[in-house]
């Protein structure tokens, strides 16, 4: 039985693929978020360089220093 992927992590990896990236690297992505909860997704979107952060607020819709700010305070909790 395969781990169902977040939302977000869904999002991660269609925002890696609108940025071309491989698509093995995508897969080993995706195998890694595979099974985890929204709270760890975010907490790995911190090693997401200034880029792919960016492109991946766009893509949700937010501001990118809001996502940013996000992202810090889940990863002190």
């Amino acid at each position: 039985m395969s781990k169902q992927l977040d939302w977000l992590a869904e999002e991660v990896l269609a925002t890696y693929a609108e940025l071309n990236f491989d698509v093995g690297y995508i897969d080993d992505i995706r195998h890694r978020l595979a099974g985890e909860d929204r709270f760890a997704v975010l907490v790995w979107c911190n090693n997401l360089d200034p880029r792919c952060r960016e492109a991946l607020a766009e893509r949700l819709g937010i501001n990118a220093d809001d996502f940013d700010t996000t992202i810090k305070t889940v990863c002190r909790l």
